[in-house]
């Protein structure tokens, strides 16, 4: 697994959102410069890219930024869903702080246990309204 690097003096923080659906990440995208808020938004289609990502293998494997201030994640997702995901990603202690936060349709209250249980920060309805969006990049990230 790579080592965490700290940010420098200019590097921008990075919000990493790992969703399978497009229109998501684009609205997720989109929403995040409207707010304004400082850093980079950069998307990701499932868990096993995620992962790719944060332990720099893969097609990440010549990342140079810095390990994710936040990661917004989705529950449903082919390949490696979101709780397959959370679960690794809180066992490797390296990334075991890096906050994430799961965005999800799914209103069943074992699913917002589970999140919960294994470390995630929040679980947050995904908004169907562009100005839910950015309000929840404010809140998050603003």
């Amino acid at each position: 697994m790579s080592e965490e690097r700290p940010l420098g003096r200019d590097e921008k923080p990075v919000i990493l959102m790992a969703d399978d659906d497009e229109d998501d990440c684009m609205l997720a995208r989109d929403a995040f410069e409207e707010s304004k808020a400082h850093g980079v938004f950069c998307c990701v289609e499932n868990g096993i890219e995620l992962l790719d990502y944060l332990s720099r293998s893969g097609k990440h494997r010549r990342e140079t930024r810095c390990l994710p201030a936040l990661i917004l994640l989705d529950l449903n997702m082919p390949r490696k869903n979101g709780r397959q995901a959370l679960a690794e990603i809180k066992s490797v202690p390296v990334f075991q702080n890096i906050p994430i936060v799961v965005l999800t349709t799914s209103r069943q209250e074992k699913d917002v246990t589970f999140c919960r249980e294994m470390g995630a920060r929040d679980v947050i309805t995904k908004p169907a309204l562009f100005s839910e969006w950015v309000a929840l990049m404010i809140a998050l990230v603003g």
